[in-house]
């Protein structure tokens, strides 16, 4: 089973990129954890739950950080769990959902589905199944008096029609996020070209729709399109290029659109760290953050990178940042004792060529972080 998020969220899930359920649901419970101990506000994320050939077996929202459940894994179970059954063939299809999704899903974080299961029975027995047969008669012959007063009360008429337009925007609503799903399998698929034609048809397009036509066209180079099609900007298009395609495909878009991402991500990958602290007004994620931190420690401004690593506590760039200053100090005090010796009555020179190879040792590994 194959996990697609239409919603990413920045730096943790990637949008549109299949992860395996049980990588999926291990992200989402770290997250979920994380976020729940530093407080943060639940986020929405919609998703799609595939058998890796565009069969779609589940869609929905899950709201990671809330208190209705830990990870992807437990939303899923008790949504199932909780949707009303019409018959034995939906109960069936559900359970085998559920035994899948167990399956699947990282065993630690496994829940007990049918004690779940049972506890919703439970809940879903009404007062009225509850009531004795002799009680069940009278309170239907009373309900149907009351029922036969109600018809002609003049109020009805309004309650009636409220309740079918609402029905009916809810029917629309579902119809709506029906075809999208069906259009994300079409795309998975290996026809992305009727999504495309769908969604670039549609007088309206929600901000998700925009990112699912951003992200087919992106993938079929279309990057002139992309951005005529959806109003974005070159830099957002180029940060999605990027993301989805790498550096070579933002070299391309770069030649036709110059973008701060461009200069920067080119001059990071060509190792120009003067030219990636140069770029201005560059839209900063945190992978971008650390390679800025990173470039500024390779042109020797430590305390700029320090500041980042803080910021971000990034143990990696902390850790180079360290190893940076090591080998700097000792190369400074090798350099000092060759000085020191030079300056000897009687230098000792092969003790000099011997310092001078531990520089030249120590430069390649801090040009190597």
């Amino acid at each position: 089973m194959q996990v697609l998020f239409t919603t990413p969220l920045e730096d943790e899930i990637p949008a549109f990129q299949s992860l395996s359920l049980t990588d999926a649901v291990q992200r989402t419970h770290d997250i979920d954890q994380r976020w729940k101990k530093q407080n943060k506000s639940p986020v929405a994320l919609d998703f799609m739950v595939h058998d890796g050939e565009g069969q779609k077996l589940y869609t929905g929202t899950y709201h990671i950080g809330s208190s209705y459940a830990a990870n992807l894994y437990e939303h899923m179970c008790y949504r199932l769990i909780e949707r009303r059954m019409r018959g034995d063939e939906d109960r069936q299809q559900r359970d085998r959902l559920l035994h899948q999704l167990t399956q699947e899903a990282p065993a630690a974080l496994h829940i007990d589905v049918n004690d779940h299961l049972r506890r919703q029975d439970e809940a879903n027995q009404t007062w009225w199944s509850r009531l004795s047969l002799k009680a069940r008669i009278m309170g239907s012959a009373a309900a149907g008096i009351t029922l036969l007063v109600m018809v002609f009360a003049i109020g009805m008429v309004a309650v009636v029609s409220e309740q079918s337009n609402a029905i009916a925007a809810m029917h629309a609503s579902y119809e709506e996020e029906q075809q999208m799903n069906e259009l994300y399998a079409e795309a998975m698929a290996g026809d992305p070209d009727t999504a495309i034609n769908v969604l670039q048809e549609k007088s309206y397009r929600s901000d998700q729709e925009t990112a699912v036509l951003t992200h087919l066209l992106i993938g079929q180079g279309a990057y002139g399109e992309a951005m005529e099609r959806t109003g974005q900007s070159a830099e957002a298009i180029a940060n999605a290029i990027f993301d989805q395609q790498g550096i070579e495909a933002l070299t391309d878009f770069q030649d036709d659109h110059e973008t701060a991402i461009g200069h920067f991500e080119l001059a990071y990958e060509d190792a120009r760290y003067d030219d990636v602290v140069a770029v201005e007004d560059v839209p900063m994620n945190t992978e971008r953050q650390e390679k800025l931190g990173y470039a500024y420690m390779k042109t020797g401004n430590v305390d700029e990178a320090k500041q980042i690593a803080s910021e971000m506590s990034s143990e990696s760039l902390n850790d180079h940042i360290q190893t940076y200053e090591t080998l700097t100090a000792d190369i400074e005090e090798r350099k000092t004792q060759i000085d020191e010796e030079a300056d000897a009555d009687e230098p000792d020179d092969d003790q000099i060529d011997e310092w001078e190879d531990e520089i030249a040792d120590m430069e390649a590994q801090r040009d190597d972080l």
